[in-house]
């Protein structure tokens, strides 16, 4: 982290000063006199009245309440009854605690009511659980049970499938998504797929079952099997031909649906701003840690704040979003559609609005033994201040024994924060996912999530304790502060990052222009970054001194600031943030990478080492989608292809809209390459010229993002121009 010591240590000995004396209230009337309570007795306070107990009985009723699902094996789907049901259920909590302007604010999305299923061989009944897909006919389907291996266009070679129920087994962490064999399957004439998760989810227990978003059309009826059940059926099967009878219940409409995200707000002296906290209440089976412990949180944290008779300087929103585990068919982007409904077509105005977004995603469980929060680069910096130089900052206590990590971690595409943070609110989520690599998940992904032991065994009191005490305390923290601090730094170290100078200049781009335009974005951002701390030093020493007008001129001076930030923020996000298929990337980095990975290949062909060209390269290109068309058919790569780039899908990316990449066209050579394995000495120039030709392309691609980047971080430059 770049910080400037001076003011950090300023600040932090006015503080420890703060907790020991009375200040006046941060208010915009400079003859004001009346004191306020110093930050130490308003976070103590808070943290006093902070019930875990509280937060865990909300998440118990909504794991434990069958009005809040729609099956017996549980379920609370976009849109579904059971969805409004809890949206009801959680509005009347908001306003039994006090907040004000509590509203279910309505949402479109797809709606997704999964009603119950059941799976009956030679008369034994099967446990299993469906996706967001179609349904079987209400007297159920009987077919023919075949078994397709992992259910590959490759394992279809001696399989008949036509209107049969295909069981296949699948790992969706090492192999590929859900969606790919069920639209293989379907492609195959296949009536039905049964799907054991022999890998990468569900893994606790050989009963398990899971469910995940389909980034996918409805298709045909598609489950989940345990994989007892699926070794039991696969040993029918060596027997002779099997019969089964399957019954789905699904209710899956396109563009008809409504879904309902909670709001109340815990009033402010000002409305002009907003800190906005929130997680999802929507489920997969009973959601007991996904989500329904964040809603506990959430509610919990307002209750304290409440009861300690917290009056912050600007309004705090509780927004509890729907639409988040899935809420729209037919595209690569179906998760989190309540929150950028929300942000997008129902609240835009909170775009410059919203200082933070706190976002909670599984808040009682101890991953490991520390913790961390995943946010925007521009809030590392203070993240890294409040965990280690803000006094009031909570530490764990009975959790995390090597604390709190502030490294720096940028949120990824998983959660809702990234729907308000692609639209340009500064947001965060506790460090719920990725280990600190921020490649590998926490093995609670592997064992548990969203399948049914997702359940109140898996409960950590002292985990729920510190996440509201930490995130409560956070909240107040860039509540009481004039200027909020971020950091632009942070877009200087991620772009420098992903610069390969030799190919830019390759590309035609003036590298010389971008680094100056690099080094300006890093002076103005420096610059500003200093007038924050100065600012809201300074602001602290006023608040010392009981000096009302200075306080009142400095929390002016500092709004002026915030509303600088918050349009750089936004700028910031709409031209320098990107996709690669899922992951966070600076715009450039796509064409850049597949380039890079294109001439590799090319530079294995040349010599006939086709296997190295495969294993190392050829299915990383574009992200890894080249490893799906190795294995599926292109009917079906045609089918996610038209889902992320195809015109008349280009409405239903949601938080994809406008950032994702462009595809390098190499699947007929990756395909080729695939079959061709085994050649020793073969003549691969055909291939050759198809890498080559995306070379080209992507050249060219790189060349226009490179100039656009310039122009951007001028534009950025100066959007954070301040006098010294």
């Amino acid at each position: 982290m770049k910080r400037t010591l001076t003011s950090l240590c300023l600040l932090f000995g006015l503080l420890l000063s703060l907790a020991a004396c009375g200040a006046p209230a941060a208010g915009t009337d400079p003859s004001q006199t009346e004191t306020a309570p110093a930050l130490q007795e308003i976070c103590d306070g808070f943290l006093q009245a902070v019930a875990p107990d509280y937060a865990y009985d909300i998440a118990l009723e909504l794991t434990t309440n069958p009005d809040f699902f729609n099956s017996a094996q549980g379920g609370r789907n976009a849109g579904s009854d059971a969805e409004h049901a809890a949206a009801q259920y959680l509005a009347d909590v908001m306003t039994g605690i006090g907040l004000q302007d509590v509203e279910k604010v309505a949402a479109d999305c797809d709606r997704w009511q999964f009603n119950g299923a059941s799976l009956t061989v030679d008369g034994a009944d099967y446990a299993v659980y469906s996706y967001a897909t179609a349904s079987t006919p209400p007297e159920g389907l009987t077919a023919e049970l075949v078994y397709a291996g992992k259910g590959t266009m490759w394992d279809y070679e001696d399989i008949d499938a036509a209107g049969k129920i295909v069981l296949i087994d699948i790992d969706q962490r090492n192999d590929w998504w859900i969606t790919y064999p069920m639209l293989e399957a379907q492609y195959q004439g296949a009536a039905a797929l049964l799907a054991a998760n022999v890998g990468g989810y569900a893994q606790i227990a050989d009963d398990a079952l899971n469910s995940q978003d389909i980034c996918g059309p409805t298709a045909i009826p598609t489950l989940s099997i345990g994989t007892a059940d699926a070794q039991a059926l696969q040993e029918k099967l060596e027997n002779g031909p099997v019969t089964a009878t399957l019954t789905v219940d699904n209710e899956v409409e396109i563009g008809t649906g409504t879904t309902y995200n909670i709001t109340g707000t815990l009033k402010g002296k000002s409305s002009d701003h907003q800190i906005l906290v929130g997680g999802h209440y929507d489920a997969h089976f009973w959601g007991f840690q996904d989500d329904n412990c964040a809603v506990g949180l959430v509610l919990a944290m307002a209750k304290a704040m409440i009861d300690s008779g917290y009056q912050p300087e600007n309004d705090i929103v509780f927004c509890l979003h729907g639409a988040e585990e899935w809420g729209s068919s037919y595209t690569q982007y179906d998760w989190t559609v309540g929150a950028w409904e929300m942000i997008n077509n129902v609240h835009p105005d909170w775009v410059g609005k919203t200082l933070a977004f706190i976002n909670f995603e599984l808040p009682a469980y101890e991953f490991d033994t520390y913790t961390s929060t995943y946010s925007a680069p521009e809030m590392y910096t203070m993240l890294d201040h409040y965990a280690n130089t803000f006094p009031y900052s909570p530490t764990p206590e009975g959790c995390f024994p090597d604390g709190v990590l502030t490294d720096g971690y940028q949120t990824y595409t998983y959660s809702d924060d990234f729907s308000y943070y692609a639209a340009g609110v500064p947001s965060t989520v506790n460090g719920f996912l990725l280990q600190k690599d921020m490649e590998t998940v926490f093995p609670f992904y592997v064992d548990i999530y969203h399948s049914q032991y997702d359940n109140p065994d898996t409960y950590n009191e002292a985990v729920m304790n510190f996440n509201i005490g930490y995130y409560g305390t956070l909240a107040i923290y860039i509540d009481q502060t004039p200027a909020l601090y971020l950091d632009f730094t942070a877009q200087y170290d991620r772009i420098l990052a992903a610069t390969d100078e030799d190919l830019l200049a390759e590309a035609g781009v003036d590298v010389a222009a971008f680094h100056q335009s690099l080094e300006q974005l890093k002076t103005a951002a420096e610059t500003m970054r200093s007038r924050v701390e100065s600012v809201n030093a300074d602001y602290l020493q006023a608040r010392e001194d009981n000096d009302a007008e200075k306080m009142a001129a400095l929390w002016a001076e500092g709004r002026a600031l915030t509303d600088q930030n918050l349009k750089a923020f936004e700028y910031a996000q709409k031209h320098l943030l990107g996709l690669m298929y899922e992951r966070p990337i600076v715009p450039h980095e796509a064409p850049q990478e597949n380039i890079q990975l294109c001439r590799q290949i090319i530079g294995c062909l040349e010599t006939g080492d086709v296997a190295a060209a495969v294993d190392e390269y050829a299915w990383t290109v574009n992200n890894v989608l080249e490893w799906y068309a190795m294995y599926f058919s292109p009917e079906v790569i045609a089918i996610q292809d038209d889902m992320l780039w195809g015109e008349g899908n280009r409405d239903n990316l949601y938080w994809g809209t406008g950032i994702s990449f462009t595809k390098a066209d190499v699947d007929a050579a990756t395909r080729s390459l695939f079959v061709r394995y085994e050649e020793t000495d073969g003549d691969f120039s055909q291939e050759i010229g198809v890498y080559q030709a995306a070379v080209d392309a992507q050249l060219e691609l790189l060349g226009t993002l490179g100039r656009q980047e310039i122009e951007a971080m001028d534009a950025l430059a100066g959007l954070l121009a301040v006098e010294n």
